[in-house]
């Protein structure tokens, strides 16, 4: 008997819907796995709840007036988590405890994305633990957890994960976590949903496929619909064992194929008579903004003003370039790191590549840092994974390209890479 498990995240909001896989019995191949959703409104699976939050972050942290666990990151963040949904779930003969705790900043500024989230599996009769991570990202606005979550079984075993999404004012963020070891882990990897660039209106639905049985976790797809539920592209991701999350399965995928976006931005299509109306414009057109604390920040930098006079309008800096140039930014998400990347420059500025790439992650203090920024034909992502964040490649106007990892606090230059024989001998990184 197939089964397929369908979540769909709405734009623009954080609805979550299950077809299957809502509580009961779930058969294939003569197996059986029970899942029982807990309300946690009842006092029993209350007490359950707080006997894994107090081991995991301590009675003592436990705050009576809000009722959460407070928790101080180490790259700086003070959250209060409460627990948000607890399974017991079944399988093989044993009983076990799936406890998803949402996560908020406190004084968290609209535009900081880095909430937090706590999950735990348990025992479900000594409640010893099984697997447990205090602290997964989780990209929301503000800085918030979580408000829904669904408890997944993701193989024919009985291997359980659970889904959840984040959003912004025109971004979605589809979150997958499950156990790995003794830790849970991050699993969603390259699972994407709407961004600046889509549409409005558009839909993303998420579907587990559990005919591929042998699959350490099931496919998934992301389907994509109008307002109308009409259905315009789709999405195929398959679990990778080596880097333990979902990848994109083809090429259409990667480069998101027939996903309908936006006409290319206003600033960018705007004659010399219509010059941007602001640096924030110039450089996301009428897209997303930056807050004044963050573009202050991201101008000073990149040591850049923008002007606008005499029909020219750009960016100037110190470097002796005296005519205004372009730049562009849009955010990124690479595992739960958010990324604003900034290309643009001209030959004045970034010699013979033409342009220059800026990667800003925010730190500990919710602030974008400059981790990257450098001439560059182009910069890519690689299949390389280190501290959760894919490694960047640099594309140089010569047969060198740079590859970039990120040790947990930044980006720091790995090694060259001759495109052609040849092509690093210079020694230049």
């Amino acid at each position: 008997m197939e089964r397929k498990t369908r979540l769909r995240l709405a734009a623009g909001g954080v609805a979550l819907a299950v077809a299957i896989l809502a509580g009961g019995l779930l058969l294939r191949g003569g197996d059986q796995v029970k899942v029982e959703r807990l309300a946690l409104a009842d006092a029993s699976a209350r007490r359950l709840a707080a006997g894994i939050m107090n081991r995991a972050y301590g009675g003592e942290q436990h705050d009576p007036q809000r009722n959460c666990w407070h928790y101080l990151r180490e790259d700086g963040g003070d959250y209060c988590l409460r627990p948000l949904t607890l399974d017991r779930v079944a399988s093989g003969g044993e009983r076990r405890l799936y406890l998803l705790a949402s996560g908020a900043k406190d004084a968290a500024r609209d535009e900081d994305l880095s909430g937090l989230v706590g999950a735990f599996v348990v025992d479900a009769d000594t409640l010893a633990p099984i697997a447990g991570s205090r602290e997964l990202d989780f990209l929301n606005h503000r800085a918030a957890g979580p408000e829904q979550a669904q408890l997944l079984r993701l193989s024919r075993d009985g291997y359980m994960g659970w889904f959840a999404a984040g959003s912004d004012a025109s971004e979605d963020f589809p979150q997958f976590y499950a156990p790995k070891d003794d830790k849970v882990v991050a699993i969603g990897g390259d699972v994407f949903g709407r961004d600046a660039d889509t549409i409005a209106g558009m839909k993303f639905a998420y579907q587990l496929d559990s005919a591929r049985g042998e699959a350490a976790a099931y496919p998934l797809s992301a389907i994509v619909r109008d307002g109308k539920g009409k259905q315009l592209a789709s999405f195929d991701f398959r679990f990778d064992r080596r880097r333990w999350e979902y990848v994109c399965a083809d090429v259409d995928c990667r480069v998101r194929a027939g996903l309908p976006t936006r006409p290319e931005r206003e600033a960018q299509a705007q004659g010399p008579d219509t010059p941007a109306a602001d640096a924030n414009e110039a450089l996301f057109g009428k897209g997303r903004k930056l807050s004044d604390v963050d573009l202050q920040d991201v101008l000073a930098q990149l040591d850049m003003r923008y002007v606008s006079q005499d029909g020219e309008a750009g960016f100037v800096g110190p470097n002796g370039c005296d005519d205004p140039y372009p730049l562009n930014g849009h955010f990124e998400r690479d595992g739960g790191q958010e990324q604003l990347w900034v290309r643009g420059g001209n030959g004045c500025t970034s010699g013979a590549a033409g342009a220059s790439v800026w990667v800003f992650v925010r730190d500990g203090g919710g602030r974008l840092r400059a981790n990257l920024g450098m001439p560059a034909a182009q910069v890519r992502r690689t299949r390389d994974v280190s501290a959760g964040v894919h490694d960047l490649r640099a594309g140089s106007a010569g047969f060198c390209d740079r590859l970039w990892r990120w040790n947990g606090k930044a980006f720091v230059h790995l090694l060259n890479i001759p495109t052609q024989t040849g092509g690093c001998d210079g020694g230049s990184a």
